[in-house]
């Protein structure tokens, strides 16, 4: 499902634990979004699966100059990827809803990623970032930058405020009449 009218931005994944006071306490790991509604979390930690946590997505432009959307969209079913009984090298996020953004990840040899995964002692950040399927950055997200996603989110929630001032009363309401439409016969009665 790849989405091509997505927007191509640098963005960051905190996957946040909800209780928390801001999003900067409420960082529970990093993730990248590897498709439009999937988010891949490497080297997940343990707290991730904890069924008691009320967890959500924080999807955000890494230049919060930009009045790109910040998203917190619903996850609805979580994986958890690991080999035999040692500790999960991956946790997947599906989405509620697609993103408006387009994936992060490159492409992918299945083969030299497991081998570079193993050379890295299971570390999975280490070795997408080692076979250039991902940029460092992603996974380094530092709470100053949550803070400032979490100022940037509450002002894109505010809603525009407009106010629309008439001459009449009869101009206000063919001013009503013409945004809604309500004025207009719509059949006999």
């Amino acid at each position: 499902m790849c989405i091509e009218t997505a927007i191509r931005a640098d963005i960051r994944v905190s996957i946040q634990d909800r209780a928390a006071p801001d999003r900067a306490a409420g960082h529970v790991a990093a993730g990248v979004l590897v498709d439009g509604d999937l988010v891949l979390v490497p080297d997940p930690p343990e707290r991730l699966f904890d069924p008691a946590l009320d967890l959500e997505m924080l999807i955000f432009p890494a230049d919060l100059a930009e009045r790109l959307p910040v998203e917190t969209p619903p996850v609805w079913k979580w994986g958890r990827f690991a080999v035999a009984d040692r500790t999960p090298l991956a946790a997947t996020a599906k989405l509620g809803r697609t993103s408006v953004y387009s994936a992060q990840i490159g492409r992918a040899d299945a083969s030299a990623l497991a081998a570079a995964i193993e050379a890295n002692d299971g570390g999975c950040w280490a070795a997408l970032t080692e076979q250039r399927i991902i940029t460092a950055e992603l996974w380094a997200i530092e709470p100053d930058l949550l803070t400032r996603a979490g100022e940037l989110e509450r002002a894109q929630r505010e809603p525009r405020r407009v106010n629309h001032r008439f001459e009449s009363v009869g101009a206000l309401t063919d001013g009503l009449c013409i945004l809604f439409c309500f004025c207009e016969p719509h059949g006999p009665r």
